[in-house]
C-alpha cells in the first residue's frame, strides 16, 4: 500500500528483497502485480499515473474505502484458450494487477475523476476547498 504524502526513506535494496518476498508471497495466494505508479501534488489537488498498459477500461476498477483508493486490472481467462509453451515469460495475460494508495483527508472523494488513454491511468484527486476560520468572540457569563 502505498501514501500520497511525501516520504524521503527509500530502501537501500529494493529490487533483491522484493523479488524474494514477493516471489514467496505469491506461491501462497493468487498473483498480483504492482503497476508502475507517478504521483504529483499542485495547489489544487493530487495527481496519479498509473501504467496499465494492454488492458481495456472496462478491465480496471477503483474504488475508495476509508480513505484508501485501490486501483484493480485483469484480465478474464478463457476456458477455450490454447496453452501455448514458452521459452520464457516475463508477462502474463491472465495477470492481476492491484495498487493502493492512501488519501489524506484534504481529498474530495466526491470529485474523483479519472481517465484511461494509452495504457496510462490518471487519476485527478481534488483537495477540498479550506473553509476561512472565522473568528468569534466569547463572552463569559
Amino acid at each position: 500500500m502505498n501514501t500520497i504524502v511525501k516520504c524521503g526513506y527509500r530502501p537501500m535494496f529494493p529490487t533483491f528483497f522484493n523479488e524474494v518476498f514477493e516471489s514467496a508471497a505469491a506461491e501462497l495466494k493468487d498473483s498480483y502485480y504492482k503497476p508502475a505508479a507517478n504521483i504529483k501534488e499542485s495547489e489544487t489537488g493530487y495527481g496519479i499515473e498509473l501504467a496499465l498498459p494492454g488492458f481495456e477500461k472496462e478491465e480496471i476498477n477503483m474504488k475508495v474505502e476509508k480513505n484508501i483508493l485501490e486501483i484493480t486490472a485483469g484480465h478474464e481467462r478463457k476456458e477455450n484458450e490454447n496453452e501455448e509453451t514458452y521459452s520464457r515469460i516475463e508477462f502474463n495475460r491472465s495477470g492481476k494487477y492491484s495498487r493502493s494508495f492512501i488519501l489524506p483527508d484534504t481529498v474530495n472523494l466526491d470529485a474523483i475523476q479519472a481517465e484511461y488513454k494509452n495504457g496510462v491511468l490518471k487519476v485527478n484527486l481534488p483537495k477540498k476547498e479550506v473553509q476561512p476560520v472565522t473568528k468569534k468572540d466569547i463572552t463569559i457569563a
